[in-house]
């Protein structure tokens, strides 16, 4: 346990790359950009560098200026799938210890 968020303590308390992914996908945007820092620490200390990768991409989603009418730039959000995806691939590897 930490002294950061519930939130926060069960990605700490999970010892896999899925549990991390599926933390990851299922943590709130809002979490994610309050408490990145801790996250990428987590994720750094475990080495799920795909983890950070996504991480990274979200946080370029939710920093983004939107286009006019209010969507976001596909640079952005193409980045934010292709590391979700890849993050998938990560931990399904993983899990069957595929390099």
């Amino acid at each position: 346990m930490t002294d950061a968020l519930p939130i926060i303590d069960i990605l700490s308390d999970r010892g896999t790359p899925s549990a991390w992914a599926s933390w990851l996908l299922r943590c709130p945007i809002g979490i994610i950009h309050r408490d990145h820092v801790k996250i990428r620490t987590i994720l750094k200390q475990r080495g799920f560098a795909a983890g950070v990768d996504y991480l990274d991409a979200l946080l370029a989603y939710s920093n983004a200026t939107r286009l006019p009418d209010g969507a976001f730039p596909p640079t952005v959000v193409m980045p934010v799938h292709i590391a979700a995806g890849l993050m998938k691939e990560a931990a399904r590897a993983a899990a069957e210890g595929v390099e």
